[in-house]
């Protein structure tokens, strides 16, 4: 973009007081630069467009010509050089993330949000040159009005340009200092995401301090609008939302109850616009989506009415759609069956392999080989169970306690012909690790090896697969989790995970990210619309076991 470093620019940039170094340090020329501004003028140089808010109303964007959009790009550059982020701000920021919004708001008692009505409008012209021509940047007030008058629209910023954004940051930084401040003084936590402005505490710091009710509405204390009024912002009191730990806690689009997850209506959605795709081809879903008002490309919205740019447009739906499913994969994780059943199903929609499945590949055929129902004779009872080459079938001691007779089951099949129980082919079981293990011979097993699960901490993602409540066609259940917790029940060691179990899963396998076992599933609820979180739902340690047998002379 530029001939020079970024030390070089950013030398120019402090030394800056005239037209001509704004010109310099763009590397145009000061006749172009003025014929620019006051011939062709900025204002004339912009397409508007309306687009949908996802809470209903529209959302106005201006769009700069693409000869003021090369110059307003440029002079993002250099201004980001300037920037120095705090630590609360995250929007429009360089390896900064919702995500790592989103982190700094989990497991909290208390969240409050706060939107900041029109927020780029909000910054005029006039702040734009007070704001550098005082410290930290302190450049001549020439120079100043000149970068105000690329970067502003109707003596305001216009929000669409590639210059709002790290200005609008800038001119933040007041706001964020006081409201750090303000933060600590009641223990609170404190981010930014452009106009979101979240709190966040582990007790009743926000009710019992900041925020009041009246009815469902909900108020600020004078003291926190007093600092916002004071930068100029104003509240949109009709988006201010406070939510305790019970009830669904989000920061900028991002659940964080217990760690950070993604909208199940979100995912639905993305799964609705692939089955679309299939059923009535990209293209029609595409005009549908730019009918809609989501679209904010203005190129792809004048292409609308032509069809000989139907594979411009296909192009960028897919685009659309693949950034959605990238979303999830970086809030879920990329070892998240979520991500996975959509990136399988948009490489059957577009035709090509556009997400690597390698992973979930080797993943699938461990958990469809090696993972089993174990059923009683007379179908009354059930559980889950897992095969590893050289150690046998593992299950849960309560699954098969009773000394019954069980069948292991996998695809509606009976995956062996003899039974096993407790008097039979047991090699090993305890009651209080809550394992038992059987010798029995079973074919076409794929491969599969013990992990380490001392190693696992809090945070650790791990794969639980098993059949939770089956009945004859079901197919097995897998869900990526995060350990939560690591707690004690029944005297034996146990990790708690985010995902649900439910009853019949007990038995089923336990894989940490290497495709190795960790542990056996244990507990849970006794169906998936049950919402009972004093229920343990998570596994046995596979070291555990690994201790027992050792200790037997069983290995």
């Amino acid at each position: 973009m530029f001939k020079r470093s970024d030390n070089e620019i950013k030398e120019l940039f402090i030394i800056a007081k005239t037209r001509t170094d704004i010109a310099d340090m763009l590397e145009i020329d000061e006749k172009s630069l003025r014929y620019f501004l006051f011939v062709l003028r900025p204002e004339n140089m912009y397409k508007s467009f309306f687009i949908s808010k996802k809470n209903g109303g529209t959302r106005q964007i201006f769009a700069p010509s693409k000869k003021l959009r090369n110059i307003q790009r440029k002079l993002a550059y250099i201004l980001n050089l300037m920037y120095k982020p705090k630590i609360c701000a995250y929007g429009f920021i360089k390896n900064k993330t919702i995500l790592g919004n989103a982190l700094q708001h989990t497991k909290r008692a208390e969240i409050l949000n706060i939107d900041l009505k029109d927020f780029f409008s909000q910054f005029h012209f006039g702040r734009v040159v007070g704001l550098l021509c005082s410290k930290p940047y302190s450049i001549g007030k020439e120079a100043a009005t000149t970068i105000a008058q690329i970067a502003c629209l109707n003596g305001i910023l216009p929000q669409g340009a590639p210059t709002s954004p790290v200005l609008t940051n800038m001119l933040c930084v007041p706001l964020d200092n006081q409201l750090m401040q303000y933060a600590k003084k009641y223990r609170l936590v404190y981010t930014r995401y452009a106009d979101d402005i979240t709190f966040s505490s582990y007790n009743r710091c926000i009710s019992d301090n900041i925020i009041s009710k009246v009815g469902d509405k909900i108020l600020l204390d004078d003291s926190l609008k007093k600092v916002l009024d004071k930068n100029s912002l104003i509240v949109n009191d009709e988006k201010i939302t406070f939510r305790t730990k019970n009830l669904r806690q989000e920061v900028t689009g991002v659940i964080v109850n217990k760690f950070p997850n993604v909208k199940r209506e979100y995912y639905k959605n993305i799964r609705a616009l692939l089955h679309n795709c299939i059923q009535n081809g990209i293209y029609i879903e595409a005009l549908k989506y730019i009918d809609k008002g989501y679209c904010k490309n203005r190129n792809i919205i004048s292409f609308r009415s032509d069809p000989k740019k139907q594979p411009l447009i296909e192009e960028w739906y897919k685009s659309v759609l693949i950034g959605k499913i990238h979303f999830i994969k970086q809030i879920k994780g990329e070892h998240s069956f979520t991500f996975y059943s959509l990136a399988l199903e948009a490489n059957k929609v577009f035709s090509k392999n556009i997400f690597d499945l390698t992973y979930f590949n080797q993943m699938n055929e461990i958990i469809n080989k090696n993972v089993f129902v174990l059923q009683s004779t007379d179908e009354m009872k059930q559980g889950s169970g897992f095969y590893v080459p050289g150690y046998g079938l593992f299950t849960s001691y309560h699954v098969t306690e009773d000394k019954d007779f069980y069948y292991l089951w996998q695809n509606d099949v009976k995956a062996v012909i003899s039974p096993i129980s407790a008097d039979i082919n047991q090699v090993s079981a305890d009651k209080i690790i809550d394992y038992a293990l059987y010798n029995i011979p079973i074919a076409n097993v794929a491969a599969l090896s013990m992990g380490n699960s001392s190693n696992l901490k809090i945070g650790d993602t791990v794969v639980i697969a098993g059949f939770p409540n089956y009945i004859k066609g079901d197919t097995i259940t897998k869900e990526e989790c995060k350990i939560t917790g690591k707690t004690k029940l029944f005297g034996a060691p146990f990790y708690k995970v985010s995902g649900k179990i439910v009853h019949g899963a007990s038995g089923g396998i336990v894989l940490n990210t290497n495709h190795q076992v960790v542990g056996i599933i244990k507990g849970g609820c006794s169906s998936e619309d049950e919402d009972n979180t004093s229920i343990k739902q998570g596994f046995v340690p596979i070291d555990l076991v690994i201790s027992d047998l050792k200790a037997k002379s069983v290995l």
